[in-house]
């Protein structure tokens, strides 16, 4: 009857937050069989409150100038504090990128010791990886449902295995149990697995369904270069990954410079957008990997302590270390043994070198005798609380939204601080809007998306841009309309010409290119409540006749402006030449 009532309150805690019930069952299932028996030394330390309240997180793990710190300062829109970028290996630590209030930089050693931080059992590995280890906090959406953990460059020979000074792989196996994806990255020029990278990747394999590979500058080679390349990553993967099923790999160039060569752009897209939609949603799938670890633990758990328990019960009453000895070397054919005495499945079983190894570091009498009520109460775990707790996350799922990762998010045609630069003035794009044909004072996606990628930008800028732009508006609800009005138009306008001047894209939008009430008032009344200019604008900037290239008379025949001439215009204006807008008048003429 109390085991009853314990179990309908545990699925009751499910439904409202299954992190708390989670953390129930562990230490009322789990904890004291993990104590009894060893567990913690032979396979892994206890788990704390922060390792099931923690956020998703994603481990980058690749040789030396790979791409690996370039694509998390893509990711998240500048770098972040510590980063270092160059052809040598430059990241020599491992950075836990979090977010936090402000820019910090946590070292290793306090960050372990921090029990908010789900890192406090790293300990163990002593204080040379401390030194290696620092955690890395600052402001930025994405980190709020994420952490990601780059890795310093994988090294061949004798520098990889003593220079570390602690054990790579060891760190690396830690990390690969608790994420929630591991991103495998590999240059087009450094296709080649040496030992010690085969090494990091077998620490990793135990976790394959975490894995997904990236082919990172594939710009530099054509089409059948990428091809010949592809396959011999294949090739090279399949000497460690030793499965069927083949690793999804993930071919692209992840910065935010222009493309070396377009030959494979729409590819390079298309695989960028199913990378950014897969880390997006880690947030609604975080809650399922916890439970699959928590059974997967549950069911290691089973096996050590029926595999101890029957080690224990063989032991004669003299001579016990002898005969330990010889149960060590005998465990091949115990594990077949238990196993079917037990009712085990062989699958659940570790490594027999593995078990042997930790074996030989602990004595079979210390441990008790295992008692029927507390590997029932784990059985009715697995068989019965589990279940539950797993037909309550999709509901769970729904509580957490995606990742507003701006390369990606919702739909679009392309699937720092507030400065002069940011400042917005509609009046100046106002005739190029409405040359377009605005509806209903908005300009459709398609005619908006001829309009940007005229200025030849990569569309994952154009990506950012638009969302950003889209969010300009004092109605929230306007964000999903279809379309720009004319505010988010000069908005999406400015973003551009600043992003083709080389300035960093915001990773939020500023305040202050939001409208105000009156400033919404004045587009609506143009004549009667005109907009000023900046002061500081050059005069080109104030003639109608110039505003990205289109001529009055255009407009007032209702003519489309060129796209060449306002992509020519944008970028003459950049630069402050007009020798790109005439070219593009000869091309048109």
């Amino acid at each position: 009857m109390n085991g009853n009532a314990a179990t309908m309150k545990a699925t009751a805690e499910t439904f409202n937050n299954t992190s708390d019930c989670m953390k129930k069952l562990y230490k009322e299932r789990m904890l004291p069989l993990e104590s009894q028996f060893g567990f913690h030394s032979c396979h892994s330390p206890a788990m704390t409150e922060a390792d099931f309240n923690a956020v998703p997180m994603v481990l980058l793990i690749g040789q030396y100038s790979v791409g690996k710190s370039t694509f998390v300062k893509h990711l998240l829109g500048r770098d972040y504090p510590g980063l270092r970028i160059g052809p040598e290996p430059t990241t020599d630590k491992f950075f836990a990128i979090c977010h936090g209030s402000h820019d910090q930089v946590i070292p290793g050693a306090a960050a372990i010791m921090d029990p908010k931080l789900p890192y406090t059992q790293l300990v163990g590995l002593g204080n040379a990886f401390a030194e290696r280890f620092d955690v890395s906090k600052m402001n930025c959406p994405i980190l709020e449902g994420m952490t990601l953990i780059d890795t310093p460059g994988v090294l061949s020979g004798e520098k990889q295995r003593i220079s570390r000074g602690y054990l790579f792989e060891a760190v690396v196996k830690w990390f690969a149990d608790r994420v929630d994806c591991i991103l495998i990255i590999f240059d087009v020029s450094k296709l080649d697995i040496s030992d010690e990278f085969h090494k990091v990747m077998e620490a990793a394999k135990t976790n394959a369904n975490k894995i997904h590979v990236l082919l990172n500058k594939a710009d530099r080679c054509s089409t059948p270069q990428l091809m010949r390349v592809y396959g011999a990553l294949m090739w090279n993967l399949h000497r460690v990954m030793d499965t069927p099923e083949i690793t999804r790999v993930y071919i692209g160039s992840f910065w935010d410079e222009p493309l070396q060569s377009d030959e494979n752009k729409p590819l390079f897209e298309h695989e960028e957008n199913e990378l950014y939609s897969h880390l997006a949603q880690l947030p609604k799938q975080s809650s399922g990997r916890k439970v699959n670890d928590m059974i997967k633990r549950a069911r290691l758990l089973k096996v050590h302590v029926h595999l101890l328990d029957y080690l224990r019960d063989m032991l004669p009453m003299f001579g016990k270390e002898e005969k330990q000895q010889e149960l060590i070397l005998q465990l091949p054919g115990l594990y077949k043994e238990v196993a079917s005495k037990r009712g085990l499945s062989l699958g659940d079983f570790p490594p027999v070198e593995f078990m042997q190894r930790k074996l030989l570091t602990v004595s079979f009498k210390q441990f008790p005798k295992l008692e029927k009520r507390m590997i029932d109460a784990l059985d009715h775990m697995l068989s019965v609380e589990m279940p539950k707790l797993c037909s309550a996350l999709p509901m769970e799922s729904k509580k957490f939204k995606d990742l507003e990762i701006l390369h990606v998010g919702c739909a679009t045609p392309f699937g720092g601080s507030i400065d002069d630069h940011l400042r917005v003035n509609p009046e100046e794009h106002r005739e190029l809007f409405e040359s377009f044909g605005p509806i209903n004072g908005r300009l459709g996606a398609d005619k908006l998306k001829e309009i940007m990628e005229g200025s030849q930008l990569p569309k994952s800028a154009l990506h950012r841009i638009w969302t950003l732009a889209k969010k300009a508006s004092l109605n929230p609800d306007e964000e999903d309309a279809e379309g720009m009005d004319l505010w988010q138009f000069s908005v999406a306008m400015k973003l551009v010409q600043n992003k083709v001047n080389n300035k960093t894209l915001p990773t939020q939008l500023p305040s202050a290119m939001v409208p105000t009430a009156s400033e919404i008032k004045a587009l609506e009344n143009p004549k009667s409540v005109p907009l000023e200019l900046p002061g500081d604008l050059p005069e080109k900037a104030k003639a109608p006749e110039e505003t990205f290239g289109t001529p009055t008379n255009l407009v007032a025949e209702n003519k489309r402006p060129s796209l060449q001439r306002a992509a020519a215009a944008m970028a003459a204006e950049s630069t402050g030449t007009s020798s790109a807008a005439e070219d593009a008048e000869e091309v048109e003429a």
